[in-house]
């Protein structure tokens, strides 16, 4: 039994509170992108702006997925910041999963650089996507795979497919005994918005965080996009 894990009141104050500088620092951070940065230098700084919050460690790497590499799925064993040079015109994907103790917040976001028309619209479809399909799940669904079919079709329909190499589109967000990683966490312990999850019920903290990708006709390349919303059950 982890006797160190919080009651679901003091749990619940704990997650919003570190959401609540979670989701600004990303904020702030894909404002101030510039090209000619690299996804490590922009890593860094992601780092050094959670830590001047108090928020020092991590429950899962800090991703930086910016253009040809935001087609990529997003996973710390295929893909975490590197030498990759921001351009003019780009896209990138910032996620990260700050942990204070037992517990872990949560926050992807797409950003464009300079004013690229495909960029945009990916990213402004997969916002679409994921507000629609987080409504839908606050208020109509009870099932994961109701929300999984709503949120892959209406995807579909706006021509993208799913990137995760499972076809999430979202997951579970918990409690973990301190320092316990990402990589310390069994697979048992957490719950995935795809076909292996559909019959489990919608409770406790839920990410609705798809992958979402389209090929550029420009340059025939892959690019990729993700937002995300949090919902709390009773």
């Amino acid at each position: 039994m982890n006797t160190n894990l919080l009651p679901r009141e003091k749990y619940l104050e704990k997650f919003n509170e570190i959401q609540k500088h979670t989701i600004p620092i990303t904020r702030e951070l894909g404002k101030k992108i510039k090209a000619g940065m690299t996804e490590k230098q922009i890593s860094d700084e992601y780092t050094r702006m959670l830590a001047n919050v108090g928020l020092v460690d991590h429950w899962y790497p800090i991703l930086i997925n910016a253009g040809e590499n935001s087609g990529k799925a997003v996973s710390r064993r295929i893909h975490l910041p590197d030498k990759y040079i921001i351009k003019e015109n780009d896209i990138l994907i910032l996620d990260c999963t700050p942990i204070n103790r037992t517990v872990w917040g949560n926050w992807a976001e797409t950003f464009v650089v300079g004013d690229e028309p495909f960029y945009q619209t990916l990213s402004s479809d997969c916002l679409s996507v994921v507000k629609k399909t987080a409504e839908f799940a606050r208020t109509s669904a009870e099932t994961v795979g109701e929300v999984l079919d709503y949120c892959l079709r209406l995807a579909t329909d706006l021509g993208m497919k799913s990137l995760d190499s499972r076809n999430d589109v979202g997951h579970s967000i918990f409690q973990v005994p301190e320092g316990q990683t990402v990589d310390k966490t069994p697979l048992s312990d957490r719950l995935f918005l795809n076909d292996d999850y559909r019959n489990a019920k919608l409770e406790g903290i839920i990410s609705i965080e798809p992958h979402f990708g389209r090929i550029n006709p420009r340059d025939g390349i892959l690019y990729g996009s993700k937002h995300q919303e949090v919902i709390i059950y009773n």
